[in-house]
């Protein structure tokens, strides 16, 4: 799933990208700014853009619709834009070596409404420079780390925080409140039947992508509540789940298989092999290749 930043930074250069991961409710990019000016621009997606790295003090100047923001940039500023409006022109007084793009296509704001929020769309986020919410600035360090260090459940894991960062988006920064208390988590725990349903999905599947969509889907649940209710029910969550599976079937690949290193990083799910020999060294505490050979 692609943002809309090949089309307005077609000048920049792209750092790190989500279009090769199986990220389906958000994507994201990381890319490098030289001081100048950013064409004027009318998004498809909602938008999160957050610097990651300024080396010398900034401003950033953006408008749209007779709405001026000027801000003084540093490591960590947030901007936020709806879906939907025209774009001025965006101007930077220095070069911005590291910045996080994050898109919210219209099509994750649809599953949302079954968990506290009414009719919030891409277009209905506050144009706002500056955000300073906390649990943003987590979410995004979040993505930032799975860009550069890619795990295996790595698509499910972001579904499950897009579903947080929609929640937290409504909830804060909506331009007007579309915000309610949500259902009581009591009506939607996850029996061992619906439970049975999850993991029998998850073994069939551990060679192809999985989503959170998928797995709500294979409870009957929303998203928001099968992610609950599955940290509940597995004391851990979907994500950190299907890490482990795939782990235990690379593990058995190596161990009892002549499958190529790059193969058992495809059928893991990671884009590359060299994210999946970070990914196993990091868990395991040995390389794909010296726990191979030790069965050998």
């Amino acid at each position: 799933m692609e943002g809309h930043g090949i089309e307005k930074y077609r000048d920049t250069d792209l750092i790190a990208t989500s279009v090769t991961r199986s990220w389906s409710l958000l994507s994201a990019e990381i890319r490098s700014h030289e001081a100048g000016e950013i064409g004027a621009f009318a998004p498809q997606n909602g938008s999160i853009t957050q610097v990651i790295r300024c080396d010398a003090s900034a401003i950033s100047d953006r408008a749209s619709g007779g709405v001026r923001q000027e801000v003084a940039a540093r490591s960590g500023t947030m901007w936020l834009c709806p879906a939907g409006i025209r774009e001025d022109a965006t101007r930077l007084s220095v070069d911005f070596p590291e910045v996080l793009h994050i898109y919210l296509p219209q099509h994750s704001f649809l599953r949302t409404g079954a968990d506290g929020i009414s009719s919030f769309g891409a277009q209905d986020l506050r144009y706002e420079a500056g955000a300073t919410n906390p649990a943003l600035h987590e979410m995004a360090r979040e993505i930032v780390h799975e860009l550069h260090e890619e795990t295996s459940s790595g698509g499910l894991k972001i579904d499950a925080l897009a579903m947080r960062l929609i929640r937290t988006l409504a909830r804060d920064h909506a331009e007007t409140s579309c915000f309610r208390p949500p259902v009581a988590l009591a009506k939607g725990l996850l029996d061992r039947q619906r439970l049975n349903r999850v993991l029998e999905f998850i073994e069939t599947n551990l060679e192809s992508d999985v989503s959170v969509s998928d797995l709500a889907d294979a409870a009957c649940f929303s998203l928001f509540h099968f992610v609950r209710a599955f940290h509940l029910a597995m004391g851990r969550p979907p994500h950190a789940y299907l890490s482990e599976r795939r782990l235990d079937r690379a593990k058995q690949l190596l161990a009892h298989s002549e499958t190529s290193l790059i193969d058992v990083a495809f059928v893991c799910r990671f884009s590359g092999q060299a994210n999946f020999t970070k990914a196993f060294t990091r868990t395991m505490g040995v390389s794909p290749g010296r726990y191979r050979r030790a069965f050998r």
